[in-house]
């Protein structure tokens, strides 16, 4: 083969392949190269996607279209708001039976606590019972609410409220004293 019909071929083989793979320096012909690359601009990653850009229209062109699409849409298009209610709850038709003789479906619906509510308004109104003053404490002065409230020491002396307890036992009583030590007791007796 001579360098010619070599030559041939690879001219070939550099019209179909991307000169952005092969390096420069490996080519022979370095002003062909030269402006190959200056005229050639890889495709690789375009910037612009081209499949909906092939047809260039200008803006004057752009705005007339859209202004007419907005009028036949306001003409044939009317919008309505909607409201919808996602509280809505709905009635289960049928359900689970308990039994197979049974009458009646099993609820999912908690059952009402009337027992809690009459509970909850009877505390309330032993609550307000309790809040309210006597009418005749009131017209007291401040002289006999204090003695109303206050304890002498002759009543204190008559045992008058520990008369009913229970006498102590009879047993023997231990006494402890601490020690010199933190946690040791000591009996006395």
């Amino acid at each position: 083969m001579s360098d010619s019909s070599e030559e041939e071929d690879l001219s070939k083989f550099r019209d179909v392949v991307d000169n952005s793979f092969v390096n420069k320096s490996k080519i022979i012909g370095k002003e062909e190269s030269k402006s190959a690359d200056k005229n050639l601009k890889s495709e690789r990653y375009l910037e612009t996607s081209a499949h909906y850009n092939d047809v260039v229209v200008p803006e004057e062109m752009k705005k007339r279209i859209g202004a007419k699409m907005s009028a036949i849409i306001q003409r044939n298009v009317e919008f309505v708001e909607v409201e919808r209610n996602m509280n809505k709850k709905r009635k289960i038709k049928g359900g689970v039976k308990l039994f197979r003789s049974s009458d009646g479906f099993l609820s999912c619906e908690e059952p009402k606590d009337t027992y809690t509510e009459i509970h909850n308004s009877e505390s309330k109104k032993i609550k307000i019972k309790k809040r309210q003053i006597d009418e005749n404490d009131s017209n007291l002065d401040d002289s006999e609410k204090i003695s109303s409230a206050t304890v002498t020491g002759e009543y204190i002396l008559s045992k008058e409220e520990t008369k009913h307890w229970k006498s102590r036992r009879k047993e023997k009583l231990f006494k402890y004293k601490p020690s010199s030590k933190k946690n040791v007791l000591i009996s006395v007796e």
